[in-house]
């Protein structure tokens, strides 16, 4: 587990990636694009040097976060938010609770209530059928 300071360390990087690349094989949904998943961070990191800035560029340009203007990658959201709690201290909860979090108390109320409703939900249903 690593706390928020570790975020830009290439260890927590990695590790994360490979929590991402196992959750992605358990759940049967895996594809070859997930090996690119978080690529660029480590990279804006040596450039950059400033994980506050690198994150908010990471959130804007990559659909598996809720930032991100386009359309969502709501099954690589759902494997994000579900192999975070292997990595994140800050982050204990799967993809069914961290999206029930958001609509009911984060986001309610908010521009991303709506489009979490309407565009992960229902990949969460068909990627958790069984786990419901």
């Amino acid at each position: 587990m690593f706390d928020k300071k570790d975020r830009g360390k290439f260890k927590y990087t990695f590790a994360h990636w490979c929590a991402y690349q196992m959750t992605a094989l358990n759940l049967g949904i895996w594809k070859f694009k997930y090996l690119f998943h978080d690529f660029e961070k480590p990279w804006l990191m040596l450039l950059w040097r400033d994980y506050s800035r690198v994150q908010k560029w990471h959130r804007s340009h990559n659909a598996h976060h809720m930032e991100y203007e386009g359309p969502w990658d709501a099954e690589a959201m759902l494997i994000d938010w579900e192999c975070s709690r292997h990595t994140k201290s800050a982050s204990p909860m799967v993809a069914r609770e961290t999206y029930f979090y958001f609509i009911n108390y984060k986001y309610k109320g908010t521009r991303w209530e709506e489009r979490l409703k309407n565009e992960i939900y229902p990949v969460l249903e068909t990627i958790f059928k069984e786990k419901a």
